[in-house]
């Protein structure tokens, strides 16, 4: 039966001999399988294709046929794993804590679980209603991390 962590041991040499990382292997019911790996430059159509390759070559077709899927996360899922926080360090995020909070701003980096976040805070109205605003910069446990989503802008 193919299962998560048997993908996740077939790739972890080879991943880490191409300097890649995983960053998630599902498999959905019909042997549909969704590997999602990445680097710190990011990963290229051809590393996905050589990772598709040797894995269908570990897999056994005559034990069970399968559908197969090997990409890089893109921006729009989750950050999961601390190396992609610090990959992405410097991007703006968009975090929803465990209770439901949302924090928007600067990733500044991660350390030992925990991410820092800059991001502008308003502390007062003035008169005439223009808005006084600060930078704050909160830190946040992984652990307490619901979803964090890298903001895509198309601003120059």
């Amino acid at each position: 039966m193919i299962t998560p962590a048997l993908i996740q041991e077939y790739l972890e040499q080879e991943l880490a001999r191409r300097n890649l990382f995983l960053v998630e292997a599902t498999v959905r019911p019909g042997n549909r399988i969704a590997v999602f790996i990445d680097s710190m430059p990011g990963v290229t159509i051809d590393e996905c294709i050589a990772v598709s390759r040797y894995l269908e070559d570990k897999l056994d077709r005559n034990a069970g046929d399968f559908e197969l899927e090997v990409s890089s996360p893109g921006l729009d899922k989750p950050l999961k794993l601390p190396v992609q926080f610090e990959k992405n360090t410097g991007r703006v995020l968009d975090v929803v804590k465990s209770d439901g909070i949302k924090v928007t701003g600067k990733l500044l980096g991660i350390s030992n679980g925990i991410i820092r976040i800059e991001s502008e805070v308003v502390v007062r109205v003035k008169a005439g209603g223009k808005k006084k605003t600060e930078q704050h910069v909160q830190e946040i446990k992984q652990d307490d991390i619901k979803s964090a989503k890298v903001v895509i802008s198309v601003k120059k």
